[in-house]
């Protein structure tokens, strides 16, 4: 499903820069009589997308979970958290080891791989030490938000739950 949405983002993009090619080159004969409407809205959308693109404010997936540890013996873990075909959510911790437990410092989230109409945002990460097993649990809550060129449509929120060893 995530590959079929990254398509049909793509295919409106090509839409879209066919008809802007094509309007310079042909002018407004380049609208077909069947399609006028559709094309028009097409490129109007495409231009709003465009110029309103400098002003929107991209999630900072960035968490600081403890602030002002002295991090020297710190060590950074990378997780998958989803693996798709079309891409992959994928979480950093930072943590440090003391006195054989683990202090998480930061955490960060990013998507990878064919991510056109998707926008992740990293909300929140819980995590505890399981002093049983010598383990850190985490849980880690984000929005995926579907765009159609650029408008959001659906957002999905996911939960991950795991265990840093």
């Amino acid at each position: 499903m995530y590959l079929i949405w990254s398509i049909i983002n793509g295919i409106i993009f090509l839409c879209f820069l066919y008809l802007i090619v094509g309007f310079i080159a042909k002018g407004k004969r380049i609208f077909k009589p069947q399609f006028k409407y559709i094309s028009i809205f097409i490129m109007i959308i495409g231009i709003t997308q465009i110029i309103s693109a400098s002003n929107e404010d991209k999630p900072n997936n960035r968490i600081i979970i403890t602030e002002g540890y002295n991090n020297n013996n710190s060590k950074v873990k990378r997780i998958l958290l989803e693996d798709n075909l079309a891409f992959d959510i994928n979480l950093s911790l930072k943590y440090s080891i003391d006195e054989n437990e683990f202090i998480p410092i930061s955490s960060n989230s990013s998507l990878t791989g064919f991510i056109s109409g998707y926008v992740w945002d990293f909300k929140t990460i819980e995590t505890k030490n399981n002093s049983k097993t010598k383990q850190l649990e985490f849980t880690a809550n984000g929005i995926l938000q579907w765009e159609l060129f650029g408008i959001d449509v659906y957002a999905q929120y996911k939960t991950f739950n795991g265990i840093i060893e």
